[in-house]
């Protein structure tokens, strides 16, 4: 294995500050909440948006209860919204790009929606 050095100048590190200060802000989970009368999970983002998801629709979610659906925890980071009972999860930005499940999950729901 060879040896090699990086050399990183204060200039640099100025340099990659001031270009992260004009990087947008990720979007993040702000609030969240499940509608028992219409048995889906609302999530509001940091930049405005709505989302919401039948449960039925939510691999994670899959053979829950309506009492599971309802205790879930926020990520710090706001990235994924947790349900504990079940150790289970989604990642806010496959949600945002309307994947709620893995391949196979996504492709089932496809043909339910084909065939309705």
């Amino acid at each position: 294995m060879k040896d090699f050095t990086v050399s990183i100048t204060d200039e640099d590190i100025d340099e990659a500050l001031e270009r992260a200060k004009h990087e947008p802000e990720p979007v993040r989970i702000v609030e969240a909440k499940y509608h028992r009368d219409l048995d889906v999970i609302e999530l509001k983002t940091s930049d405005g948006r709505r989302l919401v998801f039948p449960r039925e629709n939510l691999q994670a979610l899959k053979g829950s209860t309506p009492e599971q659906a309802a205790d879930f925890n926020i990520s710090p980071s706001g990235s994924r919204i947790w349900w504990p009972q079940l150790d289970e999860g989604h990642r806010l930005e496959n949600m945002l790009e309307g994947r709620t499940g893995n391949e196979k999950w996504m492709a089932r729901l496809q043909r339910v929606e084909v065939a309705a």
